[in-house]
């Protein structure tokens, strides 16, 4: 017999992020009287933001579940089994991480299946047929991921054939237009989600070269890959990365995810940009080219050289002093990330 007519709650996890889709998902089963865990994965460098997530989950009335992405990430990033996108968007293989622990959750709970607020045709990557198929190949749940924005257009899955979900209740939307999505979000009075904007970082090409670069020459915790998104970026060797601040917040970003071996740097009695130093018992040069970095991005470009202090982290009772080297703009270009 079909699960209509035992009493056991029908549970499901879906995946949330606080935009259009996903809300729109997490409504649309939810209304049809399952208990939904939403599942939200933090990315620091992605398209997701928590606090929309928790108010669209509080909005609807489900359940909210935060899991962040760590350093195993990093290596789907570095060499994704299905390829990367336009710059170094693994997003297939990303699907299928987020999905093989949404899936971990799903047993630990004994939830039914999985949702996800995916639209078929609406990213050239991981929301194509061949792309989707891959994705719960994958994780290893054929059968038992719900795609509710486009099911009708999709092959049937396991929790509609078993009558856990009524498939005519499910939507038939595709392409990239979010006009469809928003009017259904009209009609279920579904207002709490952030408007469609940019997305991952990581399709960005300006910040893919600094993900590389870390990844080349090594990162210390995942931490350091948060960082990447303020300041400009400079290398200034194999074993020296600069990073500066290029307003009061970024200065303030920067040194909340500064690690404890980093140096830090910045003009002595004078406000301009914080600058990080990464590397291993910096020599003089190295250090004189840092604040260098600092007075030419600064408003005393022009004058003389400035003396700047800077500390070990950890020692920051330790106050040194070095005087910068003025830079040419072409090693200043030849540097930066």
């Amino acid at each position: 017999m079909g699960r209509k007519l035992q009493q056991k709650p029908i549970k499901a996890v879906g995946l949330i992020s606080g935009g259009l889709d996903s809300t729109l998902a997490c409504k649309v089963i939810k209304d049809l009287g399952v208990d939904v865990y939403g599942v939200y994965f933090a990315m620091p460098w992605g398209c997701c933001n928590k606090t929309k997530a928790l108010e669209a989950a509080e909005h609807i009335g489900i359940k909210f579940i935060s899991m962040q992405l760590d350093e195993r990430y990093l290596e789907i990033i570095r060499n994704p089994k299905h390829g990367h996108g336009s710059a170094l968007n693994p997003c297939v293989d990303c699907r299928i991480h987020m999905f093989s622990r949404a899936a971990q959750y799903m047993k630990h709970i004994g939830a039914d299946f999985i949702f996800t607020g995916e639209v078929l045709g609406q990213r050239p990557m991981s929301q194509q047929r061949h792309s989707m198929k891959w994705i719960e190949e994958g994780v290893g749940i054929e059968g038992r991921l719900l795609r509710p924005l486009s099911a009708q257009l999709l092959e049937p899955t396991i929790p509609e054939k078993e009558g856990l979900i009524d498939r005519e209740k499910l939507l038939r939307i595709s392409g990239r237009s979010r006009r469809d999505q928003m009017q259904f979000c009209k009609n279920l009075d579904v207002s709490q989600y952030t408007q469609p904007a940019g997305g991952c970082l990581l399709t960005d090409q300006h910040f893919a070269r600094r993900m590389k670069d870390t990844l080349k020459y090594g990162y210390r915790n995942f931490r350091e890959t948060v960082a990447l998104q303020w300041g400009r970026h400079f290398r200034i060797n194999d074993n020296f990365k600069a990073t500066l601040g290029r307003k009061a917040e970024e200065n303030e970003s920067l040194l909340r995810y500064v690690h404890p071996d980093d140096y830090v740097m910045e003009l002595q009695n004078k406000k301009g940009p914080t600058l990080i130093l990464k590397g291993y018992k910096p020599t003089e040069e190295i250090l004189s080219i840092a604040a260098g970095l600092i007075q030419y991005f600064s408003k005393f470009k022009n004058n003389n050289p400035e003396i700047m202090n800077y500390y070990l982290f950890t020692k920051k009772n330790i106050i040194k002093n070095i005087i910068a080297t003025k830079l040419e703009e072409s090693k200043i270009t030849a540097m930066q990330i």
